[in-house]
């Protein structure tokens, strides 16, 4: 068994030269690359994500059951905590229409 043992290490010598000679590593003396622009169209598509059947179904099925803890599990009210649910998922979902000016209507010049 002593044969397949390794002969131990010996310590390093401490290096004399500070620690200021070494060169840097090549990471540090890279410029950090500049994150890729994002695209218009990609924040678009960010800002519109539009869950799915299903996923609007769990949103209100947890909503709804998060009304009826709230109130207690009380019996009774079980329609009324799903609309309200149904509700306030569609506000968060659809965007809500934006208040434009609208134009003034084009006036009609009397005839002369």
């Amino acid at each position: 068994m002593e044969e397949t043992r390794k002969p131990p290490r010996k310590p390093r010598a401490k290096a004399a030269a500070p620690a200021a000679a070494k060169p840097a590593p090549k990471a540090a003396t890279k410029a950090a690359k500049p994150a890729a622009p994002v695209k218009a169209a990609a924040r678009k598509q960010a800002a519109r994500a539009v869950p799915t059947q299903a996923e609007r179904d769990q949103m209100v099925r947890m909503a709804a059951y998060f009304r009826a803890q709230q109130r207690g599990f009380a019996p009774g009210n079980e329609w009324e905590d799903w609309l309200a649910a149904e509700a306030e998922i569609n506000a968060l979902v659809e965007p809500a229409p934006t208040d434009r000016p609208r134009k003034a209507p084009a006036r009609k010049t009397p005839k002369a």
